[in-house]
């Protein structure tokens, strides 16, 4: 079922991404958190559900580039930019429905955390395939933080050791966290050339007797319609390899009366396959 924080569907249509929308305002942005607060607080105060609906969604219309704008700074890490265009929709339809006009005096301040944390919430809970503790996604969130800020600063990829003492963890727990992220998306075992494939490759081999295993079924069942004797001949002459004559000294008969067995039971065997 949808959360109570969905607006309806009609609200939901409008969060869809669109080339260019001609709600959106090229206002200063001032003047467009001054006039969207107004709308915002007249949403409070106004009792038709109908008029309350339009002015959100027009709110939402409004923000939809910098709900856009924030998808885009977690592209390239294992979900598709087409949901988390629409994770950051629905951090945006979340915060017009919640707002309240004490929160803050721009919408924006209130909105952006929002949309942040409904991606961020969707990385934690459903983008592993294997997910390791909490405290390591913790501290793998806390990881890519401090590699960014460092990077802006100094312009080079911190170390471990330096990771370590940005985020407080030991080397160790630094080293476990960057590769919990390999778990994220593992590579598939049918990828060509990676390291699944390669592994693939040298776990196991194709069973040469499994293209047997039908026949060896059809010939189980016709032999359980013979007699014990007729088994017994048909494992000497066929199983073993013996010939007629020495098929007659094992059993006590002429070689004469083993080859005219060798043609009931062929006789027979045929008569069971055709039924």
């Amino acid at each position: 079922m949808p959360p109570d924080d969905f607006i309806d569907g009609s609200t939901l249509q409008l969060a869809r991404p669109q080339s260019a929308s001609p709600t959106i305002s090229s206002a200063p942005p001032r003047d467009r958190a001054i006039r969207m607060r107004e709308m915002l607080d007249a949403i409070t105060t106004c009792d038709d559900p109908a008029e309350q609906q339009r002015r959100r969604g027009s709110v939402i219309m409004e923000y939809l580039p910098v709900a856009r704008s924030i998808a885009g700074r977690y592209a390239g890490r294992g979900i598709e930019r087409a949901d988390l265009d629409q994770l950051a929709f629905l951090g945006l339809v979340k915060a017009v429905r919640r707002w309240l006009p004490d929160r803050s005096e721009d919408f924006l301040q209130f909105a952006v955390p929002t949309i942040v944390g409904e991606i961020k919430r969707h990385f934690r809970d459903q983008s592993w395939l294997v997910r390791p503790p909490r405290r390591i996604q913790e501290l793998r969130a806390a990881i890519n933080e401090s590699e960014q800020s460092h990077w802006q600063r100094h312009g080079a990829r911190p170390t471990d050791a330096e990771l370590a003492e940005l985020t407080g963890a030991t080397v160790g727990e630094v080293s476990e966290a960057r590769a919990a992220t390999l778990v994220c998306r593992p590579p598939s075992l049918d990828e060509e050339h990676g390291a699944g494939w390669a592994m693939a490759q040298g776990c196991g081999e194709r069973d040469a007797e499994l293209d047997r295993v039908e026949d060896r079924i059809a010939v189980q069942r016709l032999l359980a319609t013979l007699s014990d004797r007729e088994r017994q001949v048909v494992e000497m002459r066929f199983g073993n390899g013996w010939s007629q004559s020495r098929i007659g000294s094992e059993i006590g008969v002429s070689q004469m009366q083993v080859s005219r067995w060798l043609r009931a039971i062929g006789q027979k065997l045929r008569d069971s396959w055709e039924v």
